[in-house]
């Protein structure tokens, strides 16, 4: 008997909770056994996967390796989607812990991704069913915080993903013993903030990690090849890996764009969401990687180019496009929010945010104050026939939202993105606080940053940044800055 089962009697021919044969082992990692098992009373083949708690493990040890195994039951609890392994149940029989999960038979896509290398529009139709698995689980607030390839199950003849192993997932926003050690997770696919803060880690660091494999699958190569931890993380912190157009031509201009665009160091600059990147790569597979595409259809740039902003500098980007007479829409997006413009002959027409429903020139002025993103420009995108556009003069409008704009400078140089309000006082029943005080008091939990505040507040964010003021000089709320 090895040391490494939980107990004695787990083993190959065992039965757990009366229904579960345990039949042969499929795979064995650092902590858990995986066994083919078949269900006595439906007849079904499952998986089922046996904590390892080795009598050697110390007790802080063992009690951080169930809790861990826990919490990954609980998260892939929530989640029913077909390219995510099913969970079925969370089986405790002493020291027993063990899951029972949809039985897979495929290959990894480490051991795949090599062999389609060379055909990219095949990988580019799974890589499209992770996002679409990423996508499901950030719309319930599931953070993975350990995508690559080696997590990731191709089935069904090399035709379907399968998104695995959820051990170091996390609810958005909470935060567990194994999220406050940054280093849980595999260094070399790990964003820069999950390294640096644990607390900062949102949908992006997802988004970081399927940039980084999708490199690797195309060009063979890790992005940063280091000898240790230590120089792997300087390197992920500080260098810029080589495009990986250079390493593997045939990916072509766009694909490479959107691999950097998740990769980007700073969050606010990769997609927003899994939907937009798998937008622009639907496109790709459509009409640059389709079956039968001339062998240099990938030579020649179809996609919008994406521009950053920082510093404030979509109110210049909006400047030069009224002086130009653009007409078209201008998609912006950071971390957080996503917005349009749109704009006919230089007037601006319309603008709006995703989720709230601000008037369109308070909506214009809100947007032109965005620390830093992104923004891709659509000529020719016409404002749909339900919005009524604004009439004001385009003149007047930036005028005015210059202004705004130097309002909220003198703010947010006291309240960035990234910084924490934490509630230490609730106002008593003599205090006398507005609308926007009160909503702003009630979203306040000590996890949420004021850029995720923003973007969950139906007001403009000059309203928030006043309303955070108002309960920060009350002494109501203390900020943890992150600078």
């Amino acid at each position: 008997m090895s040391d490494r089962l939980s107990s004695p009697a787990i083993g190959k021919g065992s039965t757990l909770a009366g229904r579960y044969v345990l039949l042969e082992e499929k795979g064995r990692g650092g902590v858990a056994t995986v066994y083919q098992a078949l269900n006595l009373q439906s007849n079904q083949m499952l998986a089922i996967k046996v904590l390892q708690l080795p009598p050697t493990l110390s007790d802080s040890e063992r009690e951080g390796r169930i809790q861990r195994f826990e919490n990954e039951a609980t998260i892939m609890g929530l989640l029913d989607h077909p390219h995510i392994m099913k969970f079925h149940e969370l089986i405790v029989e002493g020291d027993c812990y063990a899951m029972v999960l949809e039985l897979l038979e495929g290959e990894g896509l480490d051991q795949l991704g090599p062999r389609l290398r060379h055909t990219p529009g095949a990988l580019l139709k799974l890589a499209d069913q992770l996002a679409e698995a990423l996508e499901y689980i950030h719309a319930r607030g599931v953070i993975h915080l350990d995508l690559k390839p080696e997590n990731v199950m191709v089935v069904d003849q090399g035709q379907t993903v399968k998104l695995l192993d959820f051990g170091i997932a996390r609810i958005e926003g909470m935060e567990t013993e194994v999220s406050r050690n940054a280093l849980v997770g595999t260094v070399g696919y790990m964003s820069p903030e999950q390294l640096q803060n644990s607390r900062l880690t949102q949908a992006q660091s997802d988004i970081y990690s399927l940039g980084v494999t999708l490199y690797e699958l195309f060009t063979g190569n890790m992005p940063y090849n280091a000898d240790s931890h230590g120089a792997a993380i300087l390197m992920v912190l500080n260098q810029e890996p080589p495009p990986p157009v250079q390493l593997n031509p045939l990916i072509g201009h766009d694909l490479n764009a959107l691999i950097q665009i998740c990769m980007h160091k700073q969050p606010q600059h990769r997609f927003a969401t899994c939907r937009q990147f798998r937008q622009l790569l639907r496109v790709l597979l459509q009409r640059v990687f389709y079956a039968g595409a001339p062998p240099d259809a990938a030579a020649r740039p179809l996609l919008p180019q994406i521009h950053l902003f920082l510093d404030f500098g979509l109110y210049t980007t909006c400047s030069e496009m009224v002086e130009s007479r653009a007409s078209g829409q201008c998609l912006i997006w950071n971390a957080y929010q996503e917005g349009g413009i749109w704009f006919q002959n230089g007037n601006i027409l319309y603008a709006d945010i995703k989720n709230k429903s601000l008037d369109p020139v308070v909506a214009f002025k809100d947007m032109v104050c965005w620390q830093s993103g992104n923004f891709m420009f659509i000529p020719g995108a016409k404002l749909p026939p339900e919005r009524k556009a604004i009439r004001q003069n385009a003149y007047d409008l930036m005028r005015e939202a210059y202004e705004y704009y130097r309002s909220y400078q003198i703010l947010w140089e006291m309240y960035q993105k990234d910084d924490i309000p934490e509630l230490i006082l609730m106002p008593g029943s003599g205090d006398k606080l507005n609308e926007v005080v009160m909503t702003l008091l009630e979203c306040i939990d000590g996890r949420l940053p004021v850029g995720k505040l923003h973007a969950m507040l139906p007001y403009h964010r000059l309203e928030v940044l006043e309303a955070l003021q108002s309960l920060e000089d009350r002494q109501f709320v203390f900020m943890d800055r992150q600078r």
